[in-house]
């Protein structure tokens, strides 16, 4: 049953025995906070699809049996906007056509993937013959016609050999269509060993040189199928936020948008942690842990399920809805309630305090205080920082370290700041803040997103 304990605004006084980033509130209690508009905002484009939206995407699209028009409607009811093309799924010109007709009937993007495109990627930067760019971009001009075409997603995870050879499709590709996104899904950090490099944040440095690409999507799937009988074992992924704050760092610096991936489904892996299946709160959790870190689009792995794995997804290898489908769907109208906000913003840095064993580190240092916030009280929390980069109006978004946490916190706000406008569970609301504090208690899965202006 759905946890029903909501948010609170306390006016008592609240003394946190985590107050890593408190400070003497006897001190400067009265001090104001005036907002500086003349310096914020960046030339960035997030808004790669030019519709104030989170991109919400999706591997694995309906197989043969199942491409029909009662999936892709459940598709488009979930929430998603965006569907990643699967060359394994539609693999034939007649298969690609009848996707692209769905997705203009319910509005859906649709990046078109192909093997030969892999292929030609590859042999390219073999022989930098310039007829595997020309077979390729033959490929695209069938399907580019559609309302829907939205790009094409030319490979997937690759090694950094292959960049230089991906800049030169990507130039070709954005010379013809200089609205359509060139899209590549990029490599974890735990898979350093496949980058060519020796650091991630090089991984991601030569990618951006050599490619001058227009986003940056990668997966990271943080949770563990974990064993507490075993010593050492953890429930997530350590260097989860540290990944997702280098590329909140790098693509700030770049003026692009972060894409991540969410997992719908558990597995099993050889040479990695075997992942669990999300519960709710494993998925909402993950979900805004990528918000908080500034993602402008998340991406479902998978809707449909694929055939070597034994875990569902969205959608059973039968067709068949799962509680995952629920969770997603659950997520997405609660975000985009308040998407356009963060569609819109920088991701400047985080605030966070963790106190326990195998907490987490980040890649910045995280922020002591952000915009009419002086400090915070609490422990086990995460505070996305966000300024619009047209206006300067600051934003914060607050989840919990953990899905399996309640969060108490306190935010000490300047004395002139009375009340702020949130959002709960996706609803806009008006909370008062009592000297200087605002108090909140919040779920484990939930997030709470606070607008300043």
């Amino acid at each position: 049953m759905k946890n029903k304990r909501i948010l609170q605004v306390l006016a008592l006084p609240f003394i946190s025995l985590f107050a890593l980033s408190s400070c003497n509130e006897g001190e400067n209690s009265n001090l104001t906070y005036v907002e500086n508009h003349e310096i914020y905002g960046s030339n960035a484009t997030y808004d790669i699809f030019n519709n104030k939206k989170i991109t919400v995407g999706m591997w694995v699209t309906p197989p043969d049996n199942y491409r029909t028009d009662e999936y892709f409607k459940l598709i488009a009811e979930s929430g998603i906007n965006m569907v990643n093309g699967f060359a394994y799924s539609e693999n034939t010109e007649e298969e690609v056509k009848t996707v692209l007709e769905y997705c203009d009937k319910y509005n859906l993007n649709y990046l078109f993937a192909s093997l030969e495109i892999e292929n030609d990627i590859k042999k390219y930067s073999q022989d930098k013959n310039k007829a595997h760019i020309d077979h390729t971009m033959n490929l695209i001009d069938k399907f580019a016609s559609y309302k829907s075409f939205a790009g094409t997603l030319f490979i997937d995870e690759p090694n950094s050999s292959l960049f230089d050879a991906i800049g030169d499709f990507f130039t070709t590709f954005k010379a013809k269509y200089p609205n359509k996104l060139a899209y590549v899904n990029m490599l974890p950090t735990y898979a350093l060993a496949g980058t060519g490099y020796s650091r991630y944040e090089d991984y991601v440095d030569g990618w951006f040189n050599k490619t001058n690409s227009s986003i940056f999507s990668y997966d990271h799937y943080p949770l563990i199928d974990a064993d507490p009988s075993q010593e050492g074992y953890c429930y997530e992924y350590q260097d989860y936020y540290y990944s997702l704050d280098i590329l909140r760092n790098k693509t700030l610096n770049q003026g692009v948008p972060l894409w991540t991936f969410v997992a719908t489904l558990g597995y099993e892996h050889q040479s990695e942690y075997s992942r669990r299946v999300p519960s709710r709160e494993d998925l909402r959790w993950t979900v805004f842990s990528n918000l908080a870190f500034g993602a402008k689009a998340i991406q479902y792995f998978c809707f449909f399920t694929p055939g070597q794995y034994s875990n569902d997804a969205m959608i059973t290898i039968g067709g068949v809805k799962t509680d995952r489908y629920d969770y997603a769907k659950e997520v997405n109208n609660e975000f985009k309630n308040y998407e356009e906000i963060l569609v819109n913003a920088d991701a400047v840095g985080v605030m966070m305090n963790d106190y326990r064993r195998n907490g987490y580190y980040l890649y910045d240092e995280p922020l002591q205080s952000f915009g009419p916030i002086r400090s915070v009280d609490g422990n086990k929390y995460l505070i996305g920082c966000f300024t619009d980069k047209d206006n300067g109006n600051k934003t914060v978004m607050i989840t919990a370290t953990t899905p399996r946490d309640d969060i108490d916190i306190t935010l000490n706000m300047y004395s002139n700041i009375t009340e702020v406008e949130a959002y709960i569970h996706g609803v806009k609301q008006t909370l008062k803040v009592t000297d200087g504090k605002l108090k909140l208690a919040i779920n484990k899965g939930d997030s709470v997103v606070i607008s300043f202006k």
